[in-house]
Order: structure tokens, then sequence, then C-alpha cells
């Protein structure tokens, strides 16, 4: 009887202290979480994650610029606004041309030609050196043609192939979120700011587009540059929209007939043609024809 009542006594006296230190515990717990936790516990899903859109710096945009010589014999398309201008040089008064590449430092542009099986090792048959104007959108300077014998120098202007009376002086500044399923971030908006007021006339919302490189480029031949963003994700990578400018509203809108269409567009200014993965258009009329492939 004595062991067990000295056996009940002290289960007693244990199961006692742990009735006094377990409210103790329980009530500084139940202090340090009330102010830290709300009543009702927020979803953690991506979905419900609302990521905060912010600017992104390192967008690259491709001006591509098409120009006609002022003796109407060579039409230059490339792109520009980058260090490795490139691009391809058409001969008008025959079905042909020259790949061409070079540097841009600048407002200057030098391009030398290269015949892509050969590589740039290869001697150029043309070389092009000139400043750029931003306003009149035009490029300024010399054309050395080497034939089989001396090379000739001339000095040359390149006009638009499309001229406009006025050219809306234009920057873009991108924003966007962070999304592990594109490369590094995503494109939401982007603002489109007046060069010279330095104010924002138009923001382009509604999508989101690929953040490495966007195309500044005249894709409805009418003179005027539009925008371009790669929206593709996953293995769709060959999806595009389309912001055109209308000279009218003086904003950028939206085409939907070129979104329908897969591909990167191989552009012939002075064919009216663009050429996209499985699909030829043409510019007639104000409006896009399908024809065969060039």
């Amino acid at each position: 009887m004595l062991k067990l009542r000295s056996k009940y006594q002290y289960i007693t006296f244990k199961s006692y202290l742990s009735y006094l230190i377990l409210p103790v515990l329980l009530a500084s717990a139940v202090t340090s979480t009330q102010a830290a936790t709300p009543i009702k516990t927020p979803s953690t899903s991506k979905s419900a994650i609302k990521k905060p859109v912010e600017l992104i710096k390192d967008v690259i945009t491709y001006a591509e610029r098409d120009w006609r010589s002022d003796d109407g014999k060579l039409l230059l398309t490339i792109y520009s606004g980058v260090w490795n201008p490139h691009g391809t040089l058409f001969y008008l008064n025959k079905d042909d041309g020259v790949s061409v590449e070079g540097f841009q430092k600048g407002l200057n542009i030098t391009l030398k030609s290269y015949d892509p099986e050969i590589g740039l090792e290869a001697p150029p048959e043309y070389a092009i050196d000139g400043t750029l104007n931003l306003r009149n959108n035009t490029l300024i300077g010399t054309v050395t043609h080497y034939p089989e014998g001396e090379a000739t120098i001339k000095k040359t202007t390149f006009t638009p192939a499309i001229p406009v009376k006025t050219y809306p002086q234009f920057v873009f500044k991108y924003y966007g979120v962070d999304d592990e399923r594109w490369y590094r971030s995503a494109i939401t908006q982007v603002n489109v700011i007046n060069k010279d007021t330095n104010k924002v006339v138009q923001k382009l919302t509604g999508f989101k587009a690929a953040a490495h490189s966007t195309r500044y480029v005249d894709m409805n031949y009418d003179g005027y540059f539009d925008l371009v963003l790669n929206v593709a994700e996953g293995d769709h990578s060959d999806k595009y929209i389309y912001w055109l400018y209308d000279p009218q509203s003086k904003k950028f809108v939206r085409n939907k007939t070129l979104e329908a269409v897969l591909g990167y567009a191989t552009r012939y200014p002075h064919k009216q043609l663009a050429r996209f993965k499985d699909d030829t258009l043409k510019r007639a009329e104000g409006q896009w024809k399908r024809v065969p492939c060039c």
C-alpha cells in the first residue's frame, strides 16, 4: 500500500505540474499570434498572388528602317538602334539583293555586304557609311561599290521608301512582372511617350509579351512605324501582336488580322509583301490579301 500510495502521489504531483505549465504555454502562444494572424487566412496559390508591375529597363527595341537610294537603284532595309545593324540591300533594277551587316555608334552607321554562304570573310560587293537623321528618317553618306575593277565611291542619300510628311517621335517604356514561364519577365504594359514633351500619350495594355526585344517597324506599308511584340509562351514561339500607328487618331491600334497569322514576318517593302511562317500576305488597296509565296 505504501509503495502504491507513494507511486500514486508521484504521478499526481507530475500531472499537477503539467496542468500548471500547459495553460501558461497556451496563453503565451495565443498572445503572440493574435496580432499577426488574421481571422481568415488568404490563399497562397499562384493565381491569388498579384505581382506588382515594374519598369523593365533592358528591353531591346529594334527599329527596322526602309530606305531608297536617291538614284532609285537600291532599297536598304536594316535593323537599327543596336550595335550591330543588319539587313538586306535590294537591287531595284533586278530581282536580287545581298545581306548587309555592320556597326552603329551613335547616329553613324557602317555596313558591308556579304554572302551568307561564305560569311563576312568574303570580299564585300557594297559598303555603306552614313549618318542617321531620326527626324526625317534618312541616311546621308556614301555607297562604295566593289566590282571586278577598282572601287567606286558615290555620295548617296537614302530616303524613306514610303515617305510621309512628319514622323512621330516616340520612345517606349516597358512595364511587366517576373514570370518563371517567360524569358526573365513578361511585358504587360507599354507607355508611349512623346519624345519632345516627355509626356505619356498612350498606354498599351491587355496582353503579356516576351521582354527580351520588340520591333518598331512599318508593318502595313503606310510609312509609319508600328510596334510588334512577341506574345508566345512555351512551344508557341511564333505568335505576335501588332500595334499599328493610325495617323488620324495619332494612336496605336491593335490589329487582329496580322495576329491571326503565325510567324516572324520577313518584309519586302518594294513589293508590299510580308512572308510569315505558313502564309504570304500582300498589301493592296489598304487591305491584306493572301498570295502564293514569293
